[in-house]
């Protein structure tokens, strides 16, 4: 879920710009183009993840009230935020209507598999987070009492538990099992804080106040470097996996050429979107579309992805939906109406192993089953699917 990944990375320059205090307070340039570009990224989190974009909110929200000139920033936020979505929706062809309507089904889906007490239970999982920021925070006060802006005197704590809330929302409509990338941010700011502020002493007094510092230095590294080790660690690996690709014989092939460059290789932690499995069923689909399907008839699967129109080279369907989920992204109050979501499609594929978890897939296919079995007929099937031709 690479988009998550440009998330966090958005956000982490957004918080960055919103409470970096190195260097002293800030000129009204300055002011107005750090807003200029938090606008712009909260533009980018809006059109990439809706609940990260309201995250970034938050954290924008809350800088507003640490700023002495805040009317510039203000300014060089608005400006940011409308020259991005602008651009957005220039693409969108401004379709605002469908925008909302497609943000509001997706938030009362997502509303339906949150709760209070999952938050809760997220929060307890990785109390030791929020241990670990506010002890940092406490033991660094001391050195950045002095600093500017004049708010890390009294907020230093407050900024350290406000991040660890931004990463249990952003958390919360993943599927992320651990690591707290705002907290790492937190630490960073703080290192970069007193490093500047140590800079700055007198040499007699930096000489004696060193040791504090670098024990200071080493207790933020405790919440920065595990989760960069393991990002770095993974990234490495992942390269040496695809240089070095492990019985590379004993891998399945795509059979389409548009397909075959792409090699899936078998995971543990899903037997139904990984690796041989996923690639079996790609084949299976695309050889009886190839039997039964004419060339010109666009194609939807009732799955989490459709590859079948990239697949086959054909033109895809006005209709059909992107990552359906049952009460993630659609449910039996919100969801697209039958006739927006078969379209004009004139094939409809159904899988019989589907790649989604029944969690997730038995819901969403109960909503559709009537008006597919209505508008169309069973055409063909093999052992993974079932097709269906609009009658």
């Amino acid at each position: 879920m690479v988009y998550n990944r440009y998330g966090y990375a958005l956000l982490g320059l957004v918080m960055l710009e919103s409470f970096q205090p190195v260097g002293g307070a800030r000129s009204r340039g300055e002011n107005w183009l750090g807003g200029f570009s938090s606008g712009a990224a909260a533009a980018l989190l809006l059109f990439l993840k809706a609940s990260f974009f309201f995250v970034s909110l938050l954290l924008i929200g809350a800088s507003i009230l640490f700023w002495s000139r805040a009317r510039h920033r203000l300014l060089g936020l608005t400006i940011g935020f409308l020259l991005v979505t602008l651009a957005f929706l220039a693409y969108l062809t401004f379709d605002v209507r469908a925008i909302i309507s497609d943000l509001q089904m997706v938030a009362s889906a997502r509303s339906q598999s949150i709760s209070a007490y999952g938050l809760f239970l997220l929060a307890a999982r990785n109390m030791a987070y929020l241990v670990g920021a506010l002890l940092l925070a406490f033991a660094a006060s001391p050195a950045v009492a002095a600093a500017r802006p004049r708010w890390l005197e009294l907020r230093l704590l407050g900024l350290g538990a406000f991040a660890f809330i931004v990463d249990i929302l952003a958390r919360s409509t993943n599927a992320q099992r651990d690591a707290m990338p705002m907290i790492a941010v937190f630490a960073i700011i703080v290192m970069n804080t007193i490093t500047a502020h140590h800079r700055n002493l007198p040499e007699a007094e930096a000489r004696v106040t060193r040791p504090y510092y670098g024990a200071m230095l080493a207790l933020a590294g405790l919440l920065l470097l595990p989760q960069w080790t393991s990002d770095l660690t993974g990234l490495a690996y992942g390269a040496w996996k695809k240089a070095r690709p492990p019985n590379l014989a004993k891998v399945v092939r795509f059979t389409e050429p548009r397909l075959a460059p792409l090699l899936l290789y078998d995971g543990a932690e899903s037997e139904r979107s990984n690796g041989s499995v996923f690639t079996t069923y790609v084949n299976d689909g695309v050889s009886l579309l190839r039997r039964v399907s004419a060339p010109g008839e666009t194609i939807i699967n009732m799955d989490m992805t459709n590859p079948f129109p990239y697949a086959l080279n054909r033109k895809p369907p006005l209709g059909g939906m992107i990552a359906p989920g049952y009460k993630y992204t659609l449910s039996d109050t919100h969801h697209p109406s039958d006739d927006a979501y078969f379209g004009k499609a004139d094939i409809v594929m159904v899988p019989k192993h589907p790649a989604l978890d029944d969690v997730f897939y038995v819901g969403y296919l109960r909503i559709y089953e009537p008006a597919l079995h209505e508008r169309f007929r069973l055409a063909g099937e093999t052992e993974w699917w079932r097709l269906y031709r609009r009658k």
